[in-house]
């Protein structure tokens, strides 16, 4: 490829014997598998004529975010995204999204993280009458889980305040038994029916290492504001004290 190093210098410690070669091959190296990826599509507000805001239910760790315009057009604007609901936002870059004669704009990448929402602001333009949709993209994980008994099988998943219980694949399968047991051969889990568990406050739930952490911090703030409070009182008392000697 033009990327690549075109030209190899050979150098042989032969002594005196002579060494002809007859030819050199290059072997190409393997191209990494590219990832697959899931579309999840962000919920558009207007904010102003300039200005609109998608948002996602819960922060997704997005790689990539596509804009899809409601027929022909082309609209610039500055993108900019946030990981949480009162994070500040990030701009992200300036972009041109178009549609035209069948082609669109490509995703715009995005850096690693969680992504709560994606705002863009148009550049010397007003936004459409309807809204672009907005479609973010992330990498699919295939989950491998040691199943044991018989099924069917319960898998739980999303509570916030559970640790980590994950491991790597060598774990499951050792790389001596990858060409006995392939992970591709292994039994896919199909989805019969979802069994509702501990509801939406499960997935915002908090350790008891975080709560006794924001516990410490209430308390804190809870003595700065006595403290103010008392000063305040003291003050006050003390003014009207110095007016009454004023008005003797």
């Amino acid at each position: 490829s033009p990327e690549a190093n075109r030209y190899l210098l050979l150098v042989l410690n032969t002594g005196r014997s002579a060494l002809t070669l007859t030819g050199v091959n290059a072997i190409k190296a393997p191209a990494p598998p590219e990832s697959e990826h899931i579309s999840l599509a962000g919920e558009g507000e207007r904010l102003s004529e300039s200005e609109a805001v998608w948002r996602w239910k819960h922060p997704q760790p997005l790689s990539a975010i596509a804009f899809m315009l409601n027929g022909d057009g082309v609209l610039p604007a500055e993108i900019a995204w946030r990981g949480a609901d009162k994070d500040r936002w990030l701009t992200l870059k300036k972009e041109v999204i178009y549609q035209l004669g069948g082609k669109k704009a490509e995703p715009v990448p995005l850096p690693s993280g969680l992504v709560e929402a994606v705002k863009i602001k148009t550049l010397n333009a007003r936004l459409p009458e309807n809204l672009p949709g907005v479609i973010g993209q992330r990498v699919r994980y295939d989950l491998v889980f040691n199943a044991q008994g018989k099924g069917p099988y319960l898998l739980a998943w999303g509570n916030g305040a559970a640790k980590p219980a994950s491991v790597e694949t060598d774990m499951l399968i050792p790389t001596e038994l990858r060409k006995t047991y392939d992970l591709a051969a292994l039994p896919m889990a199909d989805t019969l029916e979802p069994v509702p568990l501990g509801g939406e406050a499960r997935l915002t739930a908090t350790s008891a290492a975080e709560q006794e952490s924001r516990m410490k911090t209430l308390m804190v703030w809870g003595v700065l504001i006595a403290g103010v409070m008392v000063l305040a009182g003291m003050a006050w008392r003390i003014w009207r004290e110095v007016k009454k000697e004023g008005a003797a």
